[in-house]
């Protein structure tokens, strides 16, 4: 949005959703959902496809990093080891 000189106001307007909704988006307190992606993509001419892999590339980094994740993980046996 900053490349194309609009502010996030204006742009939450031109594609119908709340600033909240879109400003939480960007800072990563809101996924993106394939909806929201395609709504970029027609507004942006970024393919949703790749909203939508940065967005999950995102979740995994974030979840990677979660502690009750990570332990959870670790009671889960390795079935590949006891073949």
């Amino acid at each position: 949005m900053e490349a194309r000189n609009i502010s996030q106001r204006e742009f939450a307007r031109q594609v119908n959703i709340s600033y909240t909704a879109l400003n939480e988006l960007l800072n990563g307190k809101r996924p993106l959902t394939p909806t929201t992606a395609l709504m970029f993509e027609a507004a942006l001419d970024i393919p949703a496809d790749a909203l939508m892999n940065i967005q999950t590339k995102y979740t995994m980094q974030t979840t990677r990093q979660n502690a009750s994740v990570l332990s959870w993980l670790s009671r889960i046996p390795r079935v590949a080891a006891m073949l």
